[in-house]
């Protein structure tokens, strides 16, 4: 009885022994998976390391390079075991080092509990002394020997150079914006002054000759009526090239327009202008305009704009014994539409993109008079303001011009 109880109880044990190790044999493929798993994200892990398309260095709390990958050596310019145990700041030019110091200091100190890195712009020195810009990313983290510090090192040169670039291109467009200046005051003081003595003295003599006992022959007066008028158009061509080349430079901050006013001031200045002209001899002349917005802008430019379009379509309509010119508005969402519409002779829509080139025109001196610098001004400040501007016309029936303006006004003519 004895035997079959021990006999029992070895059975048991047995079997015991074989459920432990199939567990235990499971544990280990357990184990094994897990090791797998490991061993896969750490070279996973290694491989974004070292083939990341920016530098990673891994610093001592004292800046003494620890690791780095395969980036950062080439941006440093020698391999990894030339590179660890340097001081990292060697790297940086001479009067950066004490800043990176500092950041150093203040990343280790932190403990590893900021959110975000610390950042700082440097000049680096590669091996080779090659000199190139980077941006340092500074964080802490906790390894088996204590804090130490990775930086993500980008390399920027191309964006410095860009700003570089920039930065002297605004310095020359200083200068030749200066230039200009000079060049329009020169045109202004120059030009103006013989071309005023030039009329002033021509009409002297028109007078003189006017009051004198002899009355000049045809020929004579029509030369001296051709005298005045070149006189007077070199006088417009000139104040008309000043207004052209100085709406490129850069204004002021706008100020809040009512245009409603802007607009019916012009309307009287206009009626004005064409009763002293006597333009409206045997004409009637109107001018309208819907409920217009306050906006913000500059005056000077919305005065340019508005006087070349209102006048552009008085000269047009003045074949017509009742002319209609009306300044519409339309809102938008981010934009003003304003539109100068009148009844006069048209032009025809295959020509429309000669409108608003400087000097060009689509009538001949003897049916309209002009510069071809109005419409030309016209795009000039309008586009400058980040607007556009565009023509719609049907020969014989009149023509529409449209201004589209920003709500928000670009700042590129302030620049």
């Amino acid at each position: 009885m004895r035997q079959n109880d021990l006999q029992q109880r070895f059975i048991e044990q047995e079997q015991e022994l074989q459920v432990h190790q199939a567990e235990l044999q499971q544990q280990n493929e357990e184990l094994r998976q897990i090791n797998l798993e490991l061993e896969l994200a750490h070279n996973r892990y290694a491989d974004l390391f070292e083939f990341a398309p920016v530098g990673y260095v891994v610093c001592s709390e004292h800046g003494l390079i620890q690791d780095i990958n395969r980036t950062g050596s080439d941006q440093l310019g020698a391999l990894r075991p030339h590179l660890v145990g340097r001081p990292f700041a060697l790297f940086l030019e001479a009067g950066q080092r004490a800043a990176f110091t500092a950041l150093l200091s203040q990343v280790v100190q932190s403990g590893g509990c900021e959110r975000h890195p610390r950042r700082m712009e440097a000049r680096m020195v590669s091996q080779d002394g090659r000199p190139w810009d980077a941006q340092l990313d500074c964080t802490s983290l906790i390894a088996r020997g204590g804090l130490v510090a990775r930086i993500v090192l980008t390399d920027v040169s191309d964006l410095k150079n860009a700003q570089r670039d920039a930065a002297r291109r605004t310095t020359e467009a200083k200068l030749l914006s200066d230039e200009l200046q000079t060049f329009l005051h020169a045109l202004t003081h120059d030009l103006t002054r013989p071309q005023r003595q030039v009329e002033a003295f021509a009409g002297l003599l028109a007078a003189s000759l006017q009051s004198s006992l002899q009355t000049p022959d045809e020929k004579s007066a029509r030369h001296l009526r051709h005298l005045l008028q070149a006189a007077s158009d070199m006088g417009a061509l000139t104040d008309s090239l000043t207004r052209f080349f100085q709406s490129g430079q850069p204004v002021g901050e706008g100020q809040t327009l009512d245009l409603n006013r802007v607009i019916e001031v012009l309307f009287h200045e206009t009626q004005f202008q064409c009763q002293r002209q006597g333009q409206l001899e045997g004409r009637q002349l109107t001018l309208t305009h819907d409920q217009l917005p306050t906006i913000q802008a500059d005056r000077q430019n919305v005065q340019i704009v508005f006087t070349a379009l209102i006048g552009n379509a008085v000269k047009f309509t003045r074949p017509r014994a009742e002319a209609r010119v009306h300044v519409g508005y339309q809102e938008g969402d981010e934009t003003h539409l304003f539109s100068v519409r009148d009844n006069g002779v048209g032009f025809d829509t295959g020509q429309a993109g000669r409108l608003f080139k400087v000097f060009e025109r689509l009538h001949s001196d003897r049916e309209f008079e002009g510069l071809g610098l109005g419409l030309a001004l016209v795009r000039r400040v309008v586009e400058r303001g980040g607007g556009r501007v565009w023509a719609e016309s049907v020969p014989g029936e009149g023509a529409t011009f449209w201004i589209q303006l920003l709500k928000a006004p670009s700042r590129e003519r302030k620049q």
